[in-house]
């Protein structure tokens, strides 16, 4: 649906040049400097001991004392301690019981009350987070989705009322879209990755914030808007990893032969993702995604003469998911 919209728009653009009595216009661009976006939103188990203590907690005190304080008696120690044997075993079978109904509860509690700190540990943790989607989620579902013109760029010719003219038909056909809809693991971004790996260095930042009952994980992209990563592509570099994607080929085979693209780019900015991680289980509730994108078209030709050249068109994806488990 971006790719139709996003042809839409280069069409009006390209016809609303020829308006203005341009066969072959070529701009010159000048360098994109806009900040990026920078806001959106073990177990290790003890041994179990409560055995022996519930043992001793439940044996008499005078019968605990005696072989204390006779000990050194031999006759008397075996006549002493001879009638603690058939308690013990007695209170053996309910402490076992009690400790192994307690233990799961203190292994599954035990991630939560390590909170990972370190980049490695953060992407780590998000990573494995994230595989659970496929493996152990039921309902994977879209809450939000929208493109919006990022940054106001809008690279396409001098003329202000051509601009203008543009930015009206970029409001009129990119509209959020708030109904929820059912999709399935390999629809998450990033699209068609359902075992996911990232390390470090595709990573510029990496933070974990303890909201109570879930951890708060934000990971970004390498990109800025003074270094761009180009045409990155689903489980590749570092946008990659991260959120929604525009696929320039989507956008020049819905064209078809009405417009043709030459040198037609995906230029990425600091794309950002949110999850919210549940401590207890691992599993992430929700998710949002930022990506900001700059289209960039080197020429576009339109019905086999109108001619565009060095065009930017600045884009900004944005997503909202859930998932059930």
């Amino acid at each position: 649906m971006k790719a139709k919209k996003i042809v839409a728009l280069t069409a009006a653009f390209a016809a609303l040049l020829s308006m203005a009595s341009c066969v072959t216009i070529k701009v010159d661009v000048p360098a994109i400097n806009v900040p990026g976006i920078s806001n959106l939103y073990d177990p290790n188990g003890s041994a179990d001991n409560s055995g022996s203590d519930n043992n001793s907690a439940e044996t008499p005190s005078e019968e605990t004392q005696a072989p204390a304080q006779e000990e050194t008696q031999a006759p008397e120690t075996p006549a002493t301690q001879a009638p603690a044997t058939p308690d013990t075993p007695s209170a053996a079978p309910e402490t076992p019981t009690k400790g192994s109904t307690e233990t799961p509860t203190k292994a599954s509690s035990t991630p939560a009350s390590t909170k990972p700190s370190t980049k490695e540990e953060i992407i780590t943790y998000y990573v494995t987070a994230y595989n659970k989607v496929a493996t152990e989620g039921k309902k994977v579902t879209r809450t939000y989705d929208n493109t919006t013109n990022y940054k106001n760029i809008v690279k396409i010719g001098n003329n202000a009322s051509i601009k203008n003219l543009c930015e009206k038909l970029m409001k009129q056909f990119m509209k959020p879209n708030s109904e929820a809809l059912v999709k399935t693991a390999s629809d998450l971004p990033p699209v068609g990755v359902t075992k996911l790996s990232i390390s470090p260095s595709q990573i510029s930042s990496a933070t974990c914030t303890d909201k109570g009952s879930y951890y708060e994980v934000v990971l970004k992209s390498t990109g800025t808007d003074s270094n761009y990563e180009i045409d990155s592509v689903p489980g590749k570099g570092s946008a990659g990893v991260i959120g929604p994607l525009l696929r320039t080929e989507d956008v020049s085979g819905a064209a078809g032969a009405f417009i043709k693209f030459d040198g037609l780019h995906a230029k990425y900015a600091t794309c950002t993702v949110t999850a919210k991680i549940d401590k207890a289980s691992g599993h992430i509730t929700d998710f949002r995604f930022n990506s900001p994108c700059i289209l960039h078209f080197d020429k576009v030709t339109a019905l086999g003469m109108i001619k565009v050249e060095n065009c930017d068109l600045g884009l900004l994806f944005e997503q909202k998911w859930t998932v059930a488990y």
